[in-house]
């Protein structure tokens, strides 16, 4: 051996195949001042050691290549190293057995892993002050004798490392075991606990995957409901059948599952899938203690699902499942709320089903539960998505309408959905019955600003309504007014279009440049024989809140084209006809098909002559229907005119991609183009967007010469107004297309 250099100072190889605890061990020994080298494995420290000759080996025991006691012993037998001596520091062969085998192998100390470093420090100052004394020789062990005897031992470390890597994973199972059951303490929603509950068992549990399975009832498949970790369980969660027994599979590639079954209530709620890296990972112990975890999440969603069901009757009623009196007050509360900051009206409607006795006399309880269900059900559908259907007493009702900006249009519209909606009959116990309602009405804010207030008004009005004749009553006597004078307004006009009283006039459209005739616009007209002339104002909306556009359309669209054949007839040279379109009948599936069917009746010979006007607003509520239902048109020869153009929503990449040929710009800023500024620039615009998209400009509401000198300079094609005329009857439009009015129009024309 030789000598050191330095007194104190050794030479210590530190053989470990762990690279932590080869580093450790160095900076402890270099810091009480020796010389460290190092090795990763049995075979590179017997190397090293041959080339350095150290004055100590320090060991691990289980290494690669070549172990502890095959070191030990073959620095023993070889001359450049006997001298060595050798120091065992291993966390498993500590038994009296191997501390034997070892001293059997020249091995001075056996120290067990881990130690403190005063304790290493300790023991390698003491094997290196007795390095120079009298040393055991070797036992004279074969290798044979040798390899069984460790052999024997690293059984037994393979047991222990196993039994440890147990306890490790139990523990961990119970970490995540505890996590979860503090988790139901405190989870509220059913959501949040799930998606917890995953987390935990990547976290605590240390699997892969973990994901949760809810049964879909109707599909009877398990649906994606929470996930955490790598990768994804809907596959699995897919080929899954709802059962009540754990299931465990094993792949060779991924590892191992399981799916936990979640019990809710004696059936299958749902399954919990836990993916582990490696196969058979779920023994009988983690088993158990898994489906303990499944029977808590369990316990779970059981008790956060009562506890939404008490809270869903605490605001609902069992019977309908419409919301009871306390949350009717509650939605009303926010409707008025929200009305209030947006300057709208709300209203309370409160309703009572008529005879209602009767039905229970006649056919007994449970047939008049099944009526309050239907009615309940009836009343959902007759109100608007935003409003809210109450029950509020055995056989009462009430509506919360949110936010509106026209009381008489919208209460009217409501009283005739509930008129039409229960003109059906409802089917009690195999038997047709017609059901009636009385309904009391009170809008905020002119019948009370409070929700107690408002609602009292509303089963007031109710009450007057019970008292009389009147199916519908409000609380303020000038809306009754209001209603009933539209209701009767309504019967009239349905009794006009069966009777043949509207009629169309024409307004003429001019070429802004030679005066010529450009076109026609038909428009509807109603003259009643009690009213007389009623002005578009009092029923062209009242059409539209009814349905009866429908009607009065299609009418209107088979009386142009008769016009244009009359005329046709007589020889005259007939412009192109537009007639307005409402939104409604936009949306209705046959609306192509109504249009093909009225311009067939022009027959074959020439042009349709048939253009139709739309709204922006109404083009662009369903933008790819109407483009598709428009491009059909337009092929068949009808043209296109967005009326109103600048009032709507109708953005440029809009315009670009809508099938039309002519917008008419509004008469709001026709009129107001005298006035300097914004008004005469945004006719301005509107003509210059419309030309570069090739489009011709139609401009409404003109009255005067300078408003046909502004309109000619900025380069509108056409114009429209009562400076060219009023809307005429079909038979005065006949001298509008002869030649002499023309002429005259043309004269108009070149002197503004």
């Amino acid at each position: 051996m030789q000598p050191l250099s330095i007194e104190g100072m050794a030479t210590i190889l530190v053989a470990d195949d762990n690279r932590a605890n080869r580093e450790a061990m160095a900076a402890l020994l270099e810091t009480a001042g020796h010389r460290v080298l190092s090795a990763a494995d049995g075979r590179e420290a017997f190397e090293r050691a041959r080339e350095h000759r150290p004055d100590l080996v320090i060991s691990d025991v289980l290494m690669p290549e070549m172990d502890g006691y095959e070191l030990a012993r073959r620095l023993q037998l070889d001359p450049a190293t006997s001298g060595t001596v050798v120091l065992f520091y291993t966390a498993y062969f500590s038994t009296q057995e191997a501390k034997d085998l070892a001293l059997a192998h020249g091995v001075a100390r056996v120290l067990v892993k881990p130690s403190d470093n005063d304790a290493i420090l300790a023991a390698v100052n003491e094997v290196l002050a007795s390095r120079a004394g009298p040393r055991a020789a070797p036992s004279n062990l074969d290798r044979e004798h040798l390899r069984v005897m460790v052999d024997q031992l690293l059984d037994k470390t393979s047991a222990l490392e196993a039994q440890q890597r147990r306890v490790q994973r139990l523990n961990r199972t119970l970490s995540m075991l505890s996590a979860v059951n503090a988790l139901i303490v405190r989870a509220s929603d059913r959501q949040a606990l799930l998606d917890e509950a995953c987390r935990i068992a990547i976290d605590k549990g240390g699997f892969r995957l973990a994901a949760v399975g809810l049964l879909d009832h109707r599909l009877q498949a398990m649906q994606p409901a929470a996930a955490a970790g790598e990768g994804d369980a809907a596959r699995d969660l897919a080929r899954l059948k709802p059962g009540a027994r754990a299931v465990i599979w094993n792949d060779a590639e991924s590892g191992s599952f399981v799916a936990l079954p979640l019990i809710v209530g004696g059936e299958t709620a749902g399954v919990l899938l836990l993916y582990a890296r490696v196969r058979d990972f779920f023994d009988e112990e983690e088993m158990r203690l898994l489906q303990e975890l499944a029977g808590d999440v369990s316990f779970a969603l059981h008790h956060l699902e009562q506890r939404a069901r008490m809270d869903y009757l605490a605001y609902h009623d069992s019977l309908t499942e419409l919301p009871n009196r306390s949350l009717f007050m509650d939605r009303i509360g926010q409707a008025l709320n929200a009305a209030r900051r947006e300057k709208r009206f709300a209203a309370a409607v409160f309703l009572d089903v008529e005879r209602f006795r009767m039905v229970n006399e006649t056919f007994g309880r449970k047939a008049g539960d099944d009526l309050l269900r239907q009615i309940g059900a009836r009343l959902r559908e007759v109100a608007r998505e935003e409003d809210t259907v109450a029950r509020v007493g055995a056989d009462h009702f009430a509506i919360a309408v949110a936010g509106f900006d026209h009381p008489g249009e919208t209460t009217h519209w409501l009283i005739e959905q509930l008129a039409v909606g229960f003109a059906r009959p409802f089917v009690v116990d195999g038997v047709e019955l017609v059901v009636s309602l009385k309904a009391g009405v009170a809008v905020f804010p002119t019948d009370g600003e409070s929700t107690e207030v408002l609602c009292a008004h509303a089963e007031s009005a109710l009450k007057h309504a019970k008292d009389s004749d009147q199916r519908f009553l409000f609380y303020a006597p000038e809306m009754n007014a209001r209603v009933a004078e539209a209701l009767a307004m309504e019967n009239r006009l349905r009794r006009a279009i069966d009777d043949g009283l509207l009629a169309l006039h024409y307004q003429p459209k001019i070429d802004v440049q030679t005066g010529a005739l450009a076109g026609l616009e038909a428009l509807i007209r109603w003259n009643d024989p009690e009213l007389g002339s009623v002005p578009p104002s009092k029923f062209v909306s009242l059409m539209e809140e009814t349905g009866i556009i429908l009607a009065a359309g299609n009418w209107a669209l088979r009386q142009a084209v008769e016009d244009i054949g009359h005329w046709r007839a007589a020889g005259l040279a007939v412009p192109r006809i537009s007639v307005n379109v409402s939104a409604i009948q936009l949306r209705q599936k046959d609306f192509v098909d109504s249009v093909l069917a009225a311009i067939g009746g022009l027959g074959k010979g020439g042009e349709p002559l048939l253009d139709l006007e739309i709204t922006e607003s109404v083009l662009v509520d369903d933008i790819e229907e109407s483009t598709r239902k428009l491009q059909t048109l337009r092929r068949a020869g009808v043209e296109v005119s967005v009326d109103d153009f600048g009032t709507g929503y109708c953005s440029l990449g809009y315009l670009a991609r809508l099938p039309v040929d002519t917008l008419k710009i509004d008469r709001s800023f026709v009129v107001r183009m005298g006035d300097a500024g914004t008004p005469r620039n945004i006719v301005a615009m509107i003509v210059s967007l419309a030309h570069t998209l090739g489009l011709k400009v139609i401009a409404e509401g003109v009255e005067d010469d300078y408003q046909v000198h502004l309109l000619r300079e900025l380069g509108c094609d056409q114009i429209q107004g009562f400076y060219v005329s009023q809307p005429v009857p079909p038979d005065k439009v006949e001298l509008l297309l002869g030649p002499g009015p023309e002429g005259s129009l043309r004269e108009r024309m070149r002197a503004a």
